[in-house]
């Protein structure tokens, strides 16, 4: 039967012991502990997403199609326009329509708040913002851990989505929207 000091001991046997050794061993275990599970032949590519809020559910956007994001100040609200433009904002002497994604992706409407932001999107035809109820953060994402999206989630929304990481953060297409059509406007 082995003394509870043995279990408790942090080195092996063999190894002579001293306070410093002790601390190496705990830190280098705490290293391999901390240490992210990598599969072999896992894709480690990494990108850049803004992660925000829309009615309570967490979405992302890769940065590299974001333009800035700005503060929800005054909006004109239009009529006659789809039920997903929320109206227009002037932004640095410029008129920027605002799409609401939470009517384009079929989730429930929430009022605005201070929290608010608008998040510009620019591509290579179109600029145009969408409301996001607040920001969460900006962060790196591993591609390959996006799954596909569940087949829950259907609709003319489900185009815009790429995928869902765990946690579920849902990633959003955004060069989908900005090159689909039905996003411009009276332009016949």
């Amino acid at each position: 039967m082995k003394d509870i000091s043995e279990l408790n001991n942090p080195i092996s046997p063999d190894e002579k012991y001293t306070p410093l050794s002790a601390a190496d061993i705990l830190l280098k275990r705490a290293r391999e502990l901390a240490a992210p599970i990598i599969e072999e032949g896992e894709d480690q590519s990494g990108t850049e997403v803004l992660e925000f809020l829309l009615s309570g559910e967490h979405y992302a956007i890769k940065m590299e199609h974001i333009r800035e994001v700005a503060l929800l100040k005054e909006i004109t609200y239009l009529p006659g326009t789809p039920q997903f433009i929320l109206g227009i904002i002037s932004l640095h002497g410029s008129i920027l329509s605002i799409v609401d994604l939470r009517t384009v992706l079929g989730l429930p409407p929430k009022g605005l708040t201070d929290f608010n932001r608008i998040i510009v999107l620019s591509g290579d035809t179109m600029t145009f913002g969408i409301l996001a109820d607040a920001i969460v953060k900006t962060r790196t994402i591993n591609t390959g851990q996006i799954n596909r999206a569940p087949p829950t989630i259907s609709g003319p929304g489900a185009s815009y989505l790429t995928g869902v990481l765990p946690g579920p953060l849902m990633i959003i297409d955004a060069q989908a929207l900005l090159s689909d059509p039905v996003m411009v406007i009276g332009n016949e």
